[in-house]
Parts: structure tokens; C-alpha cells; sequence
């Protein structure tokens, strides 16, 4: 009985530390899916304070998941999902850890999907932008100018024979 407490020890610690996780995970799909509604609404000022807390949240999963790694290699297990799985099926000790990890890897998809599909929206905003930013300095290098008379004259972008 002595040997399968340390094993039943690291199954309890890994559990409670992926519920932790997935309490994070569901922080961050928040952040995301208000990023979501910024970018629909246009609101840049609030996509700094959520890019802000996004990277709080993904530097907080980044120190759970080195602390879940660590647990896994203690208990003999690599952090791939298939090796984890089957330390999951190994015994029973093991069994508290099977739901937590199933609610993780569907959080982490779906931050994942939310993730890319705010991507595409930013690469479409961002283009939009620099297409619109691009009429504006075509029309500014093409606007007329005002002569000393105070009447407007046109611009010539281009130079005479003369100074060519």
C-alpha cells in the first residue's frame, strides 16, 4: 500500500493542478471572446487592455503547464497526449486525473479555434486599413496647394524638362 501512495499523491496534486489550468484556460477564452466583440465593434482601446490580460493568462498557463510537465516526468510519463492517456489508464490511482485532462485538451481547442478566427479578423482589419491608408496618401500627394494670392494651384508631381 506504501508504494501507491506517492502515486496516488502525484495523481492528486495532477488533477487539481489541470482543474487550475482549465480555470485559466476558461480566463483566457473570455479574453478572447471579448476580443472577438472589440474587433467586431471596433474598439482598438479595449483590444490593448484584453491583449494585456491575455498575456497574463497565457503566462500563467505557460508556469501550469511546466508544473504539469514536471508532475507527468515524475510519475514516468512523457507530456505527449497518447503517453499521458495511457499513465491515465494505468491504474486506478490514476483515474481522478481522466476528466480534468479530456475538460483540458477541449478548452485548449477551443482557445485555439477562438485564437485563428480572431487572427483572420485581425489580418482583414489590418488590410483594410492599409488599403484605406493608401487612397489617403495617394489624395494627399494629389491635393492642391495654396498660392500667396490665397487662391488654390495644383500640385505638380511632375518636373519639367528643364530640372529633369
Amino acid at each position: 500500500m506504501a508504494a501507491t501512495e506517492p502515486a496516488a499523491q502525484t495523481a492528486a496534486r495532477l488533477a487539481a493542478l489541470m482543474t487550475e489550468e482549465a480555470v485559466t484556460l476558461r480566463t483566457a477564452l473570455g479574453h478572447l471572446h471579448a476580443e472577438r466583440r472589440a474587433l467586431e465593434a471596433g474598439e482598438v482601446d479595449t483590444l490593448a487592455v484584453l491583449a494585456a490580460r491575455k498575456s497574463e493568462a497565457y503566462g500563467r498557463l505557460a508556469q501550469l503547464g511546466d508544473a504539469r510537465t514536471a508532475l507527468l516526468a515524475r510519475a514516468g510519463s512523457k507530456p505527449g497526449r497518447d503517453d499521458i492517456e495511457a499513465l491515465f489508464q494505468s491504474a486506478p490511482d490514476w483515474a481522478a486525473c481522466r476528466q480534468p485532462f479530456k475538460e483540458l485538451i477541449a478548452l485548449a481547442r477551443e482557445a485555439h479555434d477562438l485564437n485563428q478566427a480572431n487572427g483572420v479578423l485581425i489580418r482583414a482589419q489590418m488590410k483594410s486599413s492599409q488599403q484605406a491608408l493608401a487612397v489617403l496618401m495617394s489624395a494627399s500627394e494629389q491635393a492642391s496647394t495654396y498660392g500667396p494670392d490665397g487662391q488654390s494651384m495644383a500640385r505638380s508631381t511632375s518636373r519639367s524638362l528643364g530640372s529633369a
